[in-house]
């Protein structure tokens, strides 16, 4: 289990990670599961993203399939779920 927040991921505004804003990637990473991934775990995920209200529980397979889908994302967006993901 891991305890993740997307309405609060850091994001860094250059590669060299001195600066960051911290961003609500609720709706828009569950946009992105939505339209890429197929499967009710997908939706079921989806919908957990997009209504979790800060920090919630994820299982073993949901934080695999976030990692799957963050790492097709742009480097910025990969940078900051990874750093989330490896804090737990």
């Amino acid at each position: 289990m891991a305890t993740l927040n997307f309405k609060q991921v850091k994001m860094y505004t250059g590669v060299a990670k001195k600066d960051y804003l911290i961003h609500d990637l609720r709706e828009t990473f569950a946009d992105i599961i939505y339209r890429n991934c197929n499967g009710i775990a997908a939706l079921e995920l989806a919908r957990k993203i997009y209504n979790s209200d800060g920090e919630a529980e994820y299982n073993e397979r949901e934080v695999q399939l976030i990692h799957q889908v963050a790492n097709q994302c742009t480097p910025q967006f990969i940078d900051g779920v990874n750093e989330m993901l490896d804090k737990e």
